[in-house]
């Protein structure tokens, strides 16, 4: 199964994709396959935006749907978006709203794993977080696994932090955009 892909037109039950920004605006438009599965969560990349309310308020929606099986993809990102302190924040929001609904959680974090890992430390979550699209060296793979992470690897990876993470704790995906 593909873990994460943003291909709206993936055969339904073959992979988990994400739902992009104009489903959470409006929620109402969206109508999930009955077969789909589904992640929903406001991006990195979003959290400066405007309209940042309506996104959440989308995505508390949308993550009630039995077909969203994952919250996410959310997290840090220190080249883009808001600020660590506003990226935060909405990060919190996500990991209550898993918990909420006992949903695990797909995390984007670009060059924050500090942010992530303090994050977790703080946090004590029972659902499992899965850092999708990991490309990370070794060392930070064993860091993360240790801390309690699973791994989601892409086309680009690096193949001996993909070795190391057992087969349970290891996922693979196209996040194929579209």
């Amino acid at each position: 199964m593909d873990f994460h892909t943003h291909n709206l037109a993936a055969t339904p039950g073959t992979a988990i994709v994400n739902l992009p920004q104009e489903a959470l605006l409006h929620p109402d438009a969206f109508t999930p396959h009955p077969a789909g599965l589904y992640s929903v969560g406001i991006h990195p990349w979003w959290t400066g935006e405007e309209n940042l309310p309506h996104l959440w308020a989308g995505a508390r929606a949308l993550a009630a749907l039995p077909q969203v099986v994952a919250i996410g993809e959310c997290g840090f990102d220190r080249l883009r978006g808001a600020s660590p302190d506003v990226q935060r924040e909405v990060f919190s929001r996500h990991v209550r709203l898993s918990e909420e609904l006992r949903k695990p959680l797909t995390i984007h974090c670009v060059r924050a794993f500090d942010l992530l890992l303090a994050a977790r430390r703080e946090l004590h979550p029972e659902m499992k977080w899965t850092i999708h699209g990991f490309r990370g060296r070794p060392a930070l793979a064993r860091q993360l696994l240790d801390a309690g992470f699973d791994l989601s690897f892409g086309i680009r990876h690096n193949p001996e932090s993909f070795r190391l993470t057992p087969p349970g704790r290891r996922h693979v995906e196209t996040d194929e955009d579209y």
